[in-house]
């Protein structure tokens, strides 16, 4: 037997290699991705090492001559029974039940993990069809030359071929799955691309198990259509429409919870709503003085409060309201102080609408920290906003499927009232799988 190493560009090109010098009996044993060229690492060009196992003609003269007189060490030697029973679904069976201790996944834990995969459930068959493979190899070539060479009886000839036939399954069955997983690996690189979490791609990567994944895997129907599924499970769509009685806006420093206020308080006032605006940002002079010019504008009345007891007082006067819009000011979700100041308001408002807002720009693990730390204010709606400032949905359908907020909008603009979309799950499931399969 020889193993070598192939560096190509692409599994088909290793695929015709592999044939030209080795033929059909070669398989592959590992396959991983490599960068040439480039200065330390960086600007090199990516390839593909694939590491190949064949048939070497050995010239019998060099081999050493082994005495029949003289046993193979016991920890070394296999019959012909007790491969075969390795090779049983009993014995898979015990494999997997000691193993399943550990989670089977086909994805790292670490996002830095330069594409290795850790074991899940078909890598680690992988990786024990590899080692029986090879005591098969080493054991029947001794035990051809100790017994069936010598002695060819009618059931030894039957073992042998019984041993060849499940070197050959285990053989394909290594060459099917190390494709497969490489084109699962191209998968997994386009997700983190378009900034979908580990989860959701180990997740989404799981509801594949049974395909057989292409090269051109866009092309797949199958996949793109269970993609689509995904997606559109992951988000739920709260109506505009149904926005009524008081209605508060919290999320961190800096992700427009002002501006988003008067363009939900524009689309109301077209829908004939009576509007208040009620702003409890005192931090800032000119939040207050943006919020008032938004309301000057619309022709609605601003109260602004400083303190609870300012904030229930009017709250009493604005009963005869359809919606009551609460402007908050940015919190860091760091601070405890003023986490628990925005608790106490809203404590006072008891919301039917408490909105979180959160920047698109945002990286998706950021998000569910930020969500996370304002969880115990009970946010039922969201609302990304700077849509404009990203080029991809992936932190969006992550965190959807993480928060489980049904969305009410996005932003993507400075406009009043313009920039603010309510899109339908269709549009925005089309428009994330479009991006990922185009």
């Amino acid at each position: 037997m020889q193993i070598k190493k192939l560096t190509v560009k692409t599994i088909s090109e290793a695929m015709e290699k592999i044939r030209r010098e080795f033929g059909e009996d070669a398989y592959i044993l590992d396959t991983k991705k490599v960068k040439k060229g480039g200065f330390f690492g960086i600007g090199g060009e990516k390839y593909i090492e694939v590491t190949v196992l064949s048939e070497e003609n050995i010239n019998s003269e060099n081999k050493p001559q082994k005495s029949k007189n003289h046993p193979q060490e016991s920890n070394n030697t296999y019959t012909l029974n007790d491969l075969i029973k390795r090779n049983t679904p009993e014995f898979y069976r015990k494999k997997e039940r000691e193993e399943k201790i550990a989670k089977p996944s086909y994805l790292n834990s670490d996002n830095g993990s330069n594409g290795k995969h850790s074991k899940d459930d078909l890598t680690e068959f992988i990786k024990t069809s590899r080692e029986i493979s090879s005591k098969i190899d080493k054991s029947a070539e001794a035990f051809y030359h100790q017994h069936i060479q010598r002695e060819p009886s009618e059931s030894g000839i039957k073992d042998s071929l019984k041993l060849q036939d499940l070197m050959n399954m285990v053989e394909k069955l290594n060459k099917k799955m190390e494709a497969n997983n490489l084109y699962l690996q191209d998968i997994k690189d386009k997700l983190y691309e378009k900034s979908y979490s580990r989860v959701f791609i180990e997740s989404f990567l799981n509801q594949l198990n049974d395909l057989k994944v292409e090269e051109n895997w866009k092309n797949q129907e199958i996949i793109r259509t269970r993609f689509e599924k995904k997606l559109y499970q992951s988000l739920e769509i709260l109506n505009f429409g149904d926005i009524k009685n008081k209605v508060m806006f919290i999320g961190p420093t800096g992700v427009g919870k002002t501006t988003t206020l008067a363009k939900i308080a524009a689309n109301l006032k077209k829908m004939n709503k009576k509007i208040a605006l009620i702003t409890i940002d005192t931090y800032r002079i000119a939040a207050t003085d943006q919020l008032k010019t938004y309301a000057d504008i619309l022709g609605i009345s601003l109260h602004i409060c400083y303190t609870p007891s300012d904030l229930k007082i009017a709250l009493e006067s604005l009963l005869n309201f359809d919606v009551i819009l609460i402007d908050t000011a940015g919190r860091s979700h760091k601070n405890n102080l003023q986490m628990g100041e925005l608790k106490v308001f809203k404590d006072v408002v008891e919301p039917d609408y408490n909105i979180m807002l959160l920047s698109s720009n945002t990286n998706c693990e950021d998000m569910m920290h930020i969500y996370d730390n304002f969880s115990y204010l009970k946010p039922n709606a969201l609302i990304f906003t700077k849509m404009d400032e990203t080029s991809s949905y992936g932190q969006l359908f992550s965190f959807l499927e993480y928060s489980k907020l049904p969305l009410l909008g996005i932003t993507d603009g400075q406009r009043v009232p313009e920039d603010l979309k309510f899109p339908s799950k269709e549009w925005l499931t089309r428009s994330a799988v479009e991006e990922v399969f185009k």
